[in-house]
């Protein structure tokens, strides 16, 4: 059903995966997405979820979908930049943000709209959630940034492992035995192991618009047989990037931003 709120794919009925590459907030950046699919690849990720906001901002937004869509095993969730180009964004919406969301929708296919338009606000996977925002009322968009607003989320997806995006930050939150939510702040290719005694609320960060400091486009290895995660920072060609999106008549601090990781 387009939009729905929760799909949970049963057990029985999912391909075992031992790694799965996990990334959002890509928005149309075809270099940052090709330069992450291949590292995932490289790794031996067998499946690939995208946690939402594949359109926005970058010049990309066909290309990045048809490469997108043809990865193996692809869940894909409803972000409120793809959600937003089949609604009016509203009178506070900036100029920059509807020329955007208008010059978009041009570039897109009927096929590549139709796949936008079905996306789920949530996918549950075993004893795994998948959600752009947070798993606690998932279309109110929340920025989830501190250890209360986390708590829900994990509270509310009722899983032991969940995993968000929209923030542009990675970071993950996790639930003790003892009910504690602490924070940990990831470091790149340093596996973070699952212990079955916690939850964990993990932010995979952005891949196509990173807003930590940091330029390197960001994705996340989940080692389901080793009970592991890892982060991933890679430098990419995010010149060719920002030359797209002035060449496309964007709005120039769409490009400026790349740069600086903000």
């Amino acid at each position: 059903m387009p939009g729905a709120t929760h799909e949970a794919v049963p057990a029985q009925h999912c391909i075992a995966a031992v790694k799965i590459a996990i990334f959002s907030d890509v928005h149309s950046n075809l270099e940052a997405l090709q330069r992450c699919c291949d590292h995932a690849a490289e790794q031996g990720a067998e499946r690939y979820v995208c946690l939402g906001d594949i359109i926005g901002y970058g010049a990309d937004p066909g290309p990045t979908l048809e490469r997108l869509m043809a990865l193996p095993g692809l869940i894909a969730i409803r972000g409120n930049h793809d959600e937003t180009l089949f609604r009016d964004p509203g009178d506070g919406a900036p100029p920059a943000v509807r020329h955007v969301l208008s010059w978009t929708r041009e570039q897109l296919s009927a096929a590549q709209l139709d796949f936008l338009s079905a996306l789920p606000y949530s996918v549950q996977r075993d004893d795994v959630t998948y959600v752009h925002a947070s798993a606690d009322n998932p279309q109110n968009w929340e920025y989830v940034r501190i250890a209360e607003q986390a708590e829900r989320c994990i509270h509310a997806a009722r899983t032991s492992l969940t995993f968000i995006g929209h923030t542009h930050e990675p970071y993950v939150f996790y639930e003790t035995a003892g009910g504690q939510i602490r924070e940990l702040r990831p470091a790149s290719g340093r596996p973070i192991p699952l212990s079955p005694r916690s939850r964990y609320l993990v932010n995979v960060g952005s891949l196509g618009q990173p807003r930590d400091g940091n330029a390197s486009t960001c994705y996340v290895l989940h080692n389901e047989d080793h009970a592991e995660l890892t982060f991933f920072r890679l430098s990419y060609d995010f010149q060719r990037t920002a030359g797209k999106i002035r060449a496309a008549g964007l709005a120039p601090h769409y490009a400026d931003r790349l740069a600086v990781g903000r």
